[in-house]
């Protein structure tokens, strides 16, 4: 080979390999919002809290990336899976307009929404039963209930609640505060009941705030839900998200994700749900949750 031409081969694979060696790691936007207990802020910054243990489990087996969190209103995160990048969403349940805009995988198991009143106001809406129905409460035009924009509460209560016919009874409010402010519009009677996560209020209810509050288990929602991980609609979402599913199915991580349901969720909550939560996570290793063909 002549000498010239071998310099010249030489040269550029220097530069090659100095090109791939200066290439970042593809980085990974992990959007959230402040929800009390499960994302808990410090300095402005998601510090804390069960779902941001769970996702450093995660990040953590997947070093090949660069992990940023960043915090979003949930309206604002589904617009982000929409530009370019790679961009994660969580918590978030899986609802088919979701689909639309990004891969999904079942990451986190949700304890069912509660009926969330003015404890002066429990034993009437209660009228002796261990279970309130949503469907009732939703007739009686003298009651307003509150609820987050755009948050889905599964699909049984989803149902009930995008019924037209209902609308003059509820109060949708657009937030970044994970419904902070609901809990104050509901101490001082602006509302008279809002729907919300047992781990959730007992966080609150502990940090002070939320007295006087207190919650209904509802008949509609009767059985946990699994809630997850939308990233972006692109080759790189569906690679990120089989990825995540892999990893979500290690024996030392399903493990984890079980101490920690005992660490953040009342015990009375886990006791009532306990051989639901057993099944799931026996089952875990064997489950494809993404929403990718299988």
């Amino acid at each position: 080979m002549p000498a010239r031409l071998l310099r010249t081969l030489l040269v550029f694979s220097l530069l090659t390999l100095g090109a791939e060696l200066r290439a970042e790691p593809q980085e990974i936007v992990w959007g959230t919002n402040p929800w009390p207990g499960l994302v808990n802020l410090r300095d402005g910054q998601p510090h804390s809290g069960i779902i941001i243990d769970l996702l450093k489990q995660v990040t953590e087996r997947l070093p090949q990336y660069r992990h940023r969190l960043q915090l979003v209103n949930l309206s604002r995160g589904l617009e982000q899976l929409k530009q370019p990048g790679t961009t994660c969403l969580l918590p978030t349940i899986r609802t088919p307009e979701r689909d639309q805009l990004g891969h999904f995988v079942g990451l986190f198991v949700a304890m069912p929404h509660q009926l969330l009143v003015r404890s002066s106001d429990q034993a009437r809406l209660a009228a002796g039963q261990s279970e309130v129905s949503l469907r009732a409460l939703l007739q009686d035009s003298q009651l307003r209930g509150g609820l987050i924009q755009d948050r889905s509460y599964g699909p049984n209560l989803d149902s009930l609640l995008n019924d037209p016919a209902v609308q003059p009874q509820l109060l949708r409010i657009q937030t970044s505060s994970a419904g902070n402010n609901l809990f104050d519009m509901l101490a001082h009677g602006r509302i008279d009941y809002l729907l919300e996560y047992a781990e959730v209020t007992q966080f609150v209810q502990q940090q002070g705030a939320a007295q006087g509050l207190s919650l209904l288990p509802l008949q509609e929602a009767s059985t946990p839900l699994v809630s997850g991980i939308y990233c972006s609609r692109t080759p790189e979402g569906a690679e990120l998200v089989r990825q995540i599913d892999q990893i979500a199915r290690q024996p030392a991580v399903i493990a984890y994700f079980q101490q920690a349901q005992k660490a953040y969720v009342p015990a009375t909550t886990l006791q009532h749900y306990q051989a639901w939560l057993d099944q799931f996570f026996a089952q875990r290793g064997q489950s494809n949750l993404t929403s990718l063909p299988h």
